[in-house]
């Protein structure tokens, strides 16, 4: 007898989409085969036909309680659950290393923090800020052997360390087999051009997509890839929304070297258009007439032109990973201690729930690309390029069960009240999605049955990652076929 059993249901990889059942025991997938060839003998039967059957979705970039300049993230751990209900069953966050604080000291604070408050299975990049020193980057190699392989600096704002120190940084992670981060945004550059839009009285919110434009990614985009390239570190480059920054990077994957990056299902979705938006928004009694300030994150939405050449770049391989940057700022916080012009831009978004249902509809649905690389988008790939393959991002026998059913034919409409993330507002609010999660199942335990949720919020665990060797190289490759027709009827 089996624990559980999921039958009837289409299996959809990265290679291709099968009549297949799944069984699993304990936490593992044991056996995956044809349609009734496995019995009916289980202590719980899932029925997923006219379904499909994928891979927990892994969100490799989002923030739970973040503390980032004064502004705290208002949602922790303990909302976790809205990303299973958005069929996602692994997650990566940050630990913020901030002087004078060690690396691995961040890296066991934050492992605290989350003990026993994760609805699904979690890990974390490091983050190392400002002026951080010698001593710091001689803590990687450790922190790399314990399971944090990825490594970010940011390159803009408060926490933004300088070339030598990324230098440095760089040299440490090849040498101990991790992968470089960054957030690329060329700081020189955009506060000369804010500066430049204040003098000449451009101070709308909206200008923060040109302050902070292309030229802005791609120039930081570059540096880093040749501090790579010299430093013979993978690099990952997170949440980029320039169409210059993902040719740049392009440029990069062509001579073979391991570069990656992802795009966010907000830059899939919104560009400089929304945020000029200036009907009315109440926060706590007081009226601005700024609700298109919302769409607003960092790095900021582009322009059109960018937000195709992301669609395009997904299709065809130079972009891997679709993620969220998931950091819920109150709307108190979005439009009272930050702003509403271009000197104190808000931003964050509340997006992990929607992530699979909107990539789906938009990308699948329209014929941008196949189900098979949806797949590879939101599972496979951060798997593989995160160091969690195969224990994740696959239906294999010997992975774990993290398992989702996909209702590709539900039609519904996003309505923030109807979500179960800690926010009285959504970007997407009205939006008409067709495909949405039914089931979550997260190492055998099914979180999510039938769109309620069902199973214990304190299961996650500490996912420790290594880094595949064709990774490190650069010899990661694709597997699916990039354009297929929708899949619902």
């Amino acid at each position: 007898m089996y624990d559980l059993l999921i039958v009837n249901g289409s299996v959809v990889s990265p290679t291709g989409t099968e009549s297949l059942d799944v069984a699993v025991n304990g936490e593992t997938i044991v056996a995956v085969g044809a349609r009734g060839s496995l019995g009916a003998d289980a202590q719980k039967v899932i029925d997923a036909d006219d379904c499909l059957v994928i891979p927990g979705g892994i969100d490799p970039h989002v923030h739970y309680a973040m503390n980032f300049e004064h502004i705290l993230t208002t949602e922790g751990p303990p909302y976790s659950f809205a990303a299973a209900l958005g069929g996602n069953t692994s997650v990566i966050d940050f630990a913020f290393q901030e002087p004078p604080q060690g690396l691995l000291e961040a890296i066991a604070v934050r492992k605290q923090e989350f003990e026993g408050q994760m609805a699904i299975d979690y890990s974390f990049h490091a983050i190392l800020t400002k002026g951080f020193s010698y001593d710091v980057v001689e803590e990687i190699g450790q922190a790399i052997r314990e399971g944090v392989p990825t490594h970010k600096v940011m390159m803009t704002y408060g926490y933004m360390s300088d070339d030598g120190q990324m230098w440095g940084m760089m040299n440490e992670v090849a040498e101990h087999g991790g992968m470089s981060v960054v957030h690329a945004e060329d700081d020189a550059i955009a506060r000369w051009l804010t500066g430049k839009y204040i003098r000449e009285g451009k101070t709308h919110g909206a200008y923060i997509c040109e302050v902070r434009g292309p030229i802005v990614e791609e120039a930081a985009i570059r540096r880093a890839m040749f501090l790579a390239e010299r430093s013979g570190s993978p690099l990952y480059v997170l949440h980029m929304a320039a169409g210059s920054g993902v040719e740049a990077l392009a440029e990069g994957r062509a001579k073979g070297l391991p570069f990656y990056g992802e795009t966010l299902s907000a830059y899939l979705s919104f560009t400089q258009e929304e945020i000029w938006d200036d009907s009315p928004i109440e926060v706590n009694g007081t009226t601005y007439d700024a609700r298109g300030r919302l769409y607003n994150n960092y790095p900021t939405p582009k322009f059109p032109p960018d937000r195709d050449t992301c669609w395009d770049a997904l299709a065809d391989g130079r972009l891997q990973v679709v993620a969220t940057d998931h950091a819920l700022v109150s709307l108190k916080d979005r439009f009272e201690t930050m702003s509403t012009t271009i000197d104190n831009m808000q931003a964050g978004q509340a997006a992990v729930e929607l992530r699979i249902p909107l990539l789906y509809d938009q990308g699948v649905n329209r014929g941008r690309f196949s189900v098979n690389r949806w797949v590879e988008l939101i599972s496979t790939n951060p798997a593989k390029i995160m160091g969690m393959w195969p224990r994740k991002g696959q239906i294999a026998e010997g992975s774990d069960a993290d398992i989702v059913v996909f209702d590709p034919n539900k039609s519904w409409t996003v309505r923030w009240q109807d979500l179960h993330m800690s926010t009285q507002y959504n970007l997407w609010d009205g939006w008409e999605l067709t495909g949405k999660v039914r089931d979550t199942v997260l190492r055998g335990s099914v979180l999510v049955e039938n769109e309620e949720f069902i199973g214990s919020k304190t299961s996650g665990r500490f996912v420790p990652r290594t880094l595949l060797p064709e990774v490190i190289s650069g010899d990661f490759a694709f597997t699916s076929e990039a354009v297929a027709e929708p899949v619902h009827g």
